[in-house]
């Protein structure tokens, strides 16, 4: 499946994964959601948590706001750890 037909994931994202070698929603699943944030992150390309709870969101199948809060709240936690460690 195409990245732009995926839930969550925007022509501006479904660019930006390209650019660090993830080119379909098969390829999103299988290296998960994580390790794409980080692909991106890395890139320059994201360091926001929008965009981590979109892809998390966009492997599960379901729109980012329906993740459970608890998993929203890790993920937000992580995503500004791993920044303020990068500056």
């Amino acid at each position: 499946m195409r990245l732009e037909d995926t839930i969550n994931i925007g022509d501006q994202l479904a660019a930006e994964l390209r650019q660090v070698g993830i080119d379909d929603r098969e390829a999103l699943c299988a290296v998960g959601a994580a390790e794409a944030w980080d692909r991106l992150f890395e890139a320059g390309l994201r360091d926001c948590v929008s965009s981590r709870l979109a892809l998390e969101g966009a492997v599960r199948g379901v729109r980012w706001s329906q993740l459970p809060p608890d998993l929203r709240r890790e993920i937000s936690h992580e995503v500004r750890a791993r920044a303020t460690a990068q500056r």
